[in-house]
């Protein structure tokens, strides 16, 4: 019993590291409650993609689908940011010919995507094969003008550039894999495809620092005090 226990802790141990968090934050505002979220695919131009010809990185498929799932990554990060930020609000994903025109406007660039290696992970060592991932996160309070003067109009999206609204936060998300191994769960691949776990934490992650409270603490199911 003590050994099964002791196994199980183990494992709720190592898959509880898998995940991402916010590294560092350039603007906050305080903002909430938006009316409606827009997310504008995220950038992956300038993206360190590693693929199967570098010493890490094993995205699915052949080393001919790299540049395929590539230039897919923005789309599927986006529906997976959709689907986390309608807890907040009802979101949508923008076409290219697209402009939102009110609400919060999500938008931001892949930094890094590497999806380690499954078989490190699963034989050589907890740090052996990790994946990565990296993110640069603008949100525009497109109903808003010059409410902070610190922002930079090198980093301004589209519509502030047309003077419409205003970035409320700018932060990077970075994680991945971390120390779970070969051990998987909902958050972390084991000896799967990384990518898909990476993109969905990450995402999930930008709603919860987006959220006053995404855990209700504080929450009394009385209103007696004990």
């Amino acid at each position: 019993m003590k050994n099964s226990l002791l196994a199980l802790c183990s494992i709720l141990l190592l898959t509880s590291c898998a995940g991402t968090k916010v590294t560092h934050t350039d603007i906050a505002t305080g903002a909430t409650n938006p009316t409606a979220i827009y997310i504008r695919p995220f950038d992956v131009t300038y993206t360190d993609y590693i693929g199967h010809q570098d010493s890490l990185g094993h995205h699915a498929g052949d080393l001919g689908e790299r540049p395929i799932r590539r230039s897919l990554a923005p789309a599927e990060f986006a529906t997976d940011l959709r689907n986390e930020l309608s807890k907040l609000a009802p979101a949508r994903i923008l076409k290219d010919d697209e402009v939102a025109r009110e609400g919060w406007l999500v938008t931001g660039d892949f930094v890094l995507v590497d999806a380690g290696d499954p078989a490190k992970r699963g034989w050589v060592g907890w740090k052996s094969g990790q994946s990565r991932i990296k993110l640069h996160v603008r949100v525009v309070d497109l109903e808003r003008k010059n409410v902070r003067g610190d922002t930079k109009e090198a980093d301004a999206s589209k519509e502030q550039l047309k003077g419409r609204g205003n970035i409320i936060y700018e932060f990077d998300v970075e994680g991945g894999s971390n120390y779970s191994a070969s051990v998987g769960s909902i958050y972390a691949p084991g000896l799967g495809y990384s990518v898909p776990f990476d993109f969905r934490n990450a995402a999930e992650q930008i709603m919860m620092v987006l959220s006053p409270d995404a855990h209700r603490y504080g929450v009394r199911t009385s209103p007696t005090i004990r």
